[in-house]
Parts: structure tokens; sequence; C-alpha cells
């Protein structure tokens, strides 16, 4: 019954991108502006997030997303256009709900407060969750104590960056917990290492990216990465814009990305050099 389904919204699909559309309602309105455009508008975070997307010495825009929304162009012959002047990733939420750009890609994870205001494709990338946590509170660990137990009943201040999901999700995660709000994740790891917090949270990917980037941390703190929670970085469009959805998650199945963390980081192996060099700038 599913592949039935699946073949018959392909029909429509084809229908839809091979037939001019003589009235403005006979299409959805999403895809036809963008074809009548001529051009993608993406909405994305105007701080650089490597590999996601960064820009390097030449002042070209490059990474993950960039490729993604460079290719999603091509595949509706549009050129593409990123717009980067949201400050947070709740303003790249706000540019979609409000008409300023046709997709959202920009290391966005999937929360359920965010989807009350637009939708989310499928996930093209999953990243675990993870913790950098103070060596000296691990310890106190007894040996028949199950250590994601303990770490999920932590009583300290676990650091997390402001506006970020990774608010909503310590929150969830760590409901004893005093979540404390960073301007950025340098700063986040400079409390940890002052002995400010107990704990910085974030996704594999950051958390791999400062191992490699200050390897002697690890005398200090240990990782723990968790394998039953996990953060789904998705692509965003407005509620009224199902058919792009659906020809995005299609998009998606088809290009079969197939990524995780080590894979990522292991495409774009210059942003150890970049991870060194915010971390430097940020030193206490």
């Amino acid at each position: 019954m599913a592949s039935k389904l699946r073949i018959v919204f392909l029909i429509i699909l084809a229908i839809i991108f091979s037939v001019p559309c003589a009235l403005s309602q006979d299409c959805h309105p999403g895809i036809q502006q963008i074809k009548e455009r001529g051009k993608l508008i993406v909405a994305m975070v105007n701080e650089d997030y490597p590999p996601f997307f960064m820009v390097n010495k030449k002042g070209e825009l490059y990474g993950l997303d960039v490729k993604l929304g460079t290719n999603i162009a091509n595949k509706l012959g549009v050129e593409v256009e990123f717009i980067r002047k949201a400050k947070t990733f709740d303003e790249v939420i706000t540019m979609v709900v409000r008409k300023e750009a046709d997709v959202a890609i920009s290391k966005l994870s999937k929360t359920l407060k965010r989807s009350e205001k637009i939708l989310f494709t499928d996930p093209y990338i999953i990243l675990r969750q993870g913790l950098l946590v103070d060596r000296l509170k691990l310890a106190r660990i007894q040996d028949d104590e199950d250590p994601i137990e303990f770490i999920t009943h932590l009583r300290g201040d676990i650091g997390v960056i402001a506006s970020t999901s990774y608010v909503e999700f310590a929150q969830h995660i760590f409901p004893k917990a005093t979540i404390k709000e960073f301007d950025t994740w340098e700063d986040v790891i400079a409390a940890l290492e002052k002995g400010d917090i107990l704990a910085a949270f974030r996704d594999e990917l950051e958390i791999k990216k400062i191992i490699r980037a200050k390897p002697h941390i690890s005398l200090d703190v240990q990782t723990v990465i968790f394998k039953d929670t996990k953060d789904s970085i998705a692509m965003a469009v407005s509620r009224d814009n199902t058919l792009f959805l659906y020809w995005l998650n299609e998009y998606l199945e088809l290009m079969n990305f197939n990524l995780d963390a080590d894979k990522l980081l292991n495409q774009y192996p210059e942003i150890d050099k970049t991870t060194k060099a915010n971390v430097k700038r940020k030193k206490p």
C-alpha cells in the first residue's frame, strides 16, 4: 500500500513539474514562486558552524548545508541565494514563518517547540548527544552504579549555547540540573575548563571537534556520548508549503546521504584548524 501511494505521489509531482501553470492556483505557490523567481532563497544563521556552513579564505561560503542548498536549487533548475541575517537559530525559523525564505538549511535540530511553527523534512544527518564532564565528578561513581544513570541525575550546572535547541534538550534530559546559557560554544568550554560548570552539553560532532582541537582537555574532562538520545538535523519550510516538503523528502531519499559525525568531519579536515583558532581566541 505504501509503495502504491509513493508511486501516485511521484506521478503527481511529474505532472506538476512538466505542465506549465496557466493559473497561479493550479500550482502550489511555494514551488511555483521559486521557479518564477528563478531563485531558491535559503535562510541560514550568520555565524559559521563548520562543517555545515563556513567561509573560506577567499570569502566563499561552503559546507554541507551550502552543498545541500545548491544541489536542491540545481534540481529545481534555479539559482540559489543564502540569506544570513539571522543571529540565532530561532530567527532562522522566523524567517521561514514570515516567508522571507523558501527553506531553512542551517544545522537545524528538530524539536517539538519548533514544529509548532514550521514543517521539518526528514533528517539528512542524525547526531548523538553528549557531554564533556569534569572527571573528578565521574570518579565519584561507585562500581555498581550506571554512569549514564548518574549523569542523567546530575544536580550541578550544565552549560549550553543560548537560543539553541540544546536549551530545550537539556531541560528535558537533566531535570535536576541547573542549565547555564552562554553566548557561544567557546564560552561554554572556557567555563568548563575554569570549573564554573560541571559539564558542557551539545551534539557529538561539536564535542569531537573540541577533543580533536584540544586533545589535552581529555586529561580533565570525560566524553560521554548518549546512545538513546539523538539530534535530528533537518531542513524546514513554512506550514503551508506541504508539496515542497514532500519534494524535499523525496530528494533526501533519492540522494541517500548516509552521513554520521565521523564521516562528516573526515570530509572537511580543515575545520580542525578553525576550531583550534576559535578556542584559542576564547581562552580566558
